[in-house]
């Protein structure tokens, strides 16, 4: 019953036509100030009994640019439905991941941990065109009416090629303090593309058009980059 009001609530605030896409995103950032053994005890629990039988596939990522967050990195969690994330998440509390987070306390902050609901996807899903990945986050008034013009714009971007990797919205649904409501994103083999992405969206005529129609919608509080440092595949 929970997945189909969830279903409901969300299919209201998409556009006839749009790309709704299910499941969830769970962000843990964290201040590391030692990621090369971070990275390690990561690679130990992920080929660990627990790790073999964690039900959704877990990126460990840097963020290269976080403006005055204090977080360096993150992980970042994508299930597929509300059994994975329910499941995924009651392993948080066996004893393999309290010793993970044992030894990793001494150099580990966190920083957020957050849920978000898929709400729009598309583009390139390779993995070597999503090692780079342009994060906008914000505060969204009208949901319903954000998601449409997102939509456009994102597929008009895809048309004339410049997504190379993945796109989507997401929408906070736990974790919220106020910050932001929503996040964007897109994805790119590298820094460079990444970069010559952003510009050639930022110059076009339907990025023009999203402009005005989200403006006093939309109000952006945050541009962040991350790099995929390690991937793990269900």
């Amino acid at each position: 019953m929970k997945k189909y009001i969830l279903s409901f609530l969300v299919a209201t605030l998409l556009m006839s036509g749009s790309v709704f896409a299910d499941g969830y995103i769970a962000t843990y950032s964290m201040k590391v100030s030692n990621p090369q053994a971070f990275a390690k005890e990561m690679d130990n629990l992920m080929a660990s009994d627990w790790g073999k039988t964690f039900p959704a596939d877990m990126s460990f990522v840097h963020y290269a640019f976080n403006g005055y967050d204090d977080a360096t990195h993150g992980v970042i969690v994508n299930y597929a439905n509300e059994e994975d994330m329910a499941n995924g998440t009651s392993l948080f509390y066996q004893p393999a991941f309290g010793e993970f987070l044992g030894k990793t306390a001494a150099y580990t902050e966190n920083v957020e941990q957050s849920l978000h609901a898929k709400i729009l996807t598309g583009g390139n899903p390779a993995p070597e065109m999503n090692n780079v990945y342009t994060i906008y986050r914000m505060k969204v008034k009208n949901p319903k009416a954000y998601a449409k013009a997102y939509s456009a714009v994102a597929k008009a971007q895809e048309e004339s090629g410049n997504l190379q990797g993945g796109y989507g919205l997401r929408a906070q649904i736990a974790g919220n303090n106020s910050y932001y409501t929503h996040y964007a994103f897109t994805g790119a083999s590298n820094l460079q593309s990444a970069l010559e992405g952003g510009s050639a969206l930022n110059s076009s005529d339907s990025f023009k058009k999203f402009s005005k129609k989200v403006a006093g919608n939309r109000e952006l509080v945050q541009t962040s980059m991350i790099v995929v440092l390690k991937a793990y595949s269900k």
